[in-house]
């Protein structure tokens, strides 16, 4: 069964712009792809076990995070990671969900929504507004 995730994006704090700066797909032999419409970002999945991620970055505070979404027997999961070094892209993180990776449990806890502060005290969230079936959607809110 295909699967997608629609993911709206909501800055709510002015004192810094986020843009996203990378986007992956975890092709678990299911294929994957990322596209945007009516300025939301709709990752496209062929099966469970599939995902992708987001890196965020802004310019003028010089934070960074990534935002991680898929499903895992055949239900929604999400995780951020904060605070992202120079070195941690997105094509380096997806995979740590995977085959006993280092951040497999957080795929495992299948969340539908899930908060971290990053080091500066700013918020970030995602929270899955349909959270069942095979067309998910999500709100990613950046404090």
């Amino acid at each position: 069964m295909s699967y997608s995730i629609t993911a709206r994006i909501y800055q709510t704090n002015p004192n810094a712009f986020f843009q996203v700066v990378e986007k992956t797909v975890w092709n678990y032999a299911n294929g994957g792809n990322w596209t945007e419409a009516n300025g939301q970002h709709i990752l496209s999945m062929g099966g469970s076990g599939t995902s992708g991620t987001m890196r965020f970055s802004s310019s003028d505070t010089g934070e960074s995070f990534l935002v991680a979404l898929g499903v895992h027997n055949y239900k929604r999961w999400g995780d951020i990671v904060a605070d992202l070094k120079n070195d941690q892209t997105g094509i380096i993180i997806n995979p740590e969900y995977y085959k006993a990776g280092k951040r497999a449990t957080q795929r495992e806890r299948q969340l539908s929504q899930f908060t971290v502060k990053n080091s500066k005290g700013r918020p970030l969230t995602v929270n899955f507004t349909d959270a069942d079936g095979k067309d998910l959607a999500c709100d990613i809110i950046i404090g």
